[in-house]
């Protein structure tokens, strides 16, 4: 299974919903009344996708070393 631009994207998206997320139940801002387990999950989250987002593009590096494109003419 190759990482393509469609998957990249959605952990993107997906990683910076949950960021946005994690400020809820932290003191000091915008979501400051917010339950603070929501706010966890939104973290932990986060760090997860981060996770997957490097996995993903080391794994496509790699790739693209074994196997290169063929030269065009």
């Amino acid at each position: 299974m190759r990482p393509t631009w469609k998957s990249t994207l959605t952990l993107l998206v997906a990683g910076v919903v949950l960021f946005l997320l994690s400020a809820s139940g932290q003191a000091g801002s915008y979501w400051e009344s917010g339950p603070s387990w929501l706010g966890v999950i939104g973290w932990f989250g986060f760090l997860i996708c981060l996770l997957l987002l490097v996995a993903s593009g080391l794994y496509a590096v790699v790739l693209r070393m074994r196997h290169p494109l063929p030269p065009t003419a």
